[in-house]
């Protein structure tokens, strides 16, 4: 594949593309940040506007525009899977596993007094049930959430941001949800759960799952991902 080749007319054609293909992906599922709020326990969310066909179309239309030959068809299947996620859809789901008392118990034996103000204990993220996915195969990463109310402190809004990235570091799609099981001090669990498109670049990619507690960024968990074909 020879990335930076053109052919006559490949530059407008390839702006087209790319242009078309951020006016899919504008219109909802993973490629979309805050594009929909699921509610806790149920937490399924698609994308009913966005035509997968269109865009894949359209990725393909971009990807084969690069190169000559086998190349030429490589870049197009690639382009394909890459414009698929701008339509996929995913699940998120919230809830709690333990309790204040066994969160408080434990926090004062490690650090003594509870903290005055909400404070994130620990924030851990993980695929599930390994980071080898195939392609068109599902991905979920799973968090857990350790929440301290804090004596003088309102009940915070908590929010859960999951991006991907393409082996060569670039933002593929990003999806952002509200943490709705939370109520108060306790430990949470989240799940995001897509699957990605077939036919996508074989790599490893990057998953980040990142928190937000009233509109703050408290931490970001960086998790590789191996696609195969």
């Amino acid at each position: 594949m020879h990335a930076h080749e053109f052919r006559g007319t490949g530059l407008p054609a390839m702006a087209i593309a790319v242009t078309l293909l951020g006016g899919c992906a504008d219109m909802g599922g993973l490629g979309t940040p805050g594009a929909a709020t699921a509610n806790a326990g149920t937490g399924s969310t698609t994308a009913q506007e966005c035509n997968p066909v269109v865009t894949g179309a359209i990725g393909a239309l971009a990807g084969s525009l690069f190169g000559k030959g086998k190349g030429h068809l490589a870049g197009a299947a690639i382009g394909a899977g890459v414009g698929a996620f701008a339509c996929m859809a995913y699940n998120y789901h919230s809830r709690r596993v333990r309790d204040a008392q066994a969160v408080e118990a434990q926090y004062r034996q490690q650090r003594g007094a509870l903290p005055a103000a909400n404070t994130i204990d620990s924030y851990q993220s993980a695929l599930v049930p390994g980071g080898t996915v195939q392609g068109g195969g599902k991905v979920e990463m799973q968090s857990r959430v350790t929440l301290l109310r804090g004596a003088h402190d309102v009940p915070p809004q908590l929010k859960e941001q999951l991006t991907l990235y393409s082996p060569d570091g670039k933002q593929l799609a990003t999806a952002t949800k509200d943490v709705d099981a939370i109520n108060g001090t306790g430990e949470y669990e989240s799940s995001f759960g897509f699957n990605l498109p077939k036919g996508i670049q074989e790599g490893r990619y990057k998953m980040s799952s990142t928190l937000y507690m009233d509109g703050q960024k408290v931490r970001t968990n960086d998790v590789p991902m191996l696609v195969v074909g």
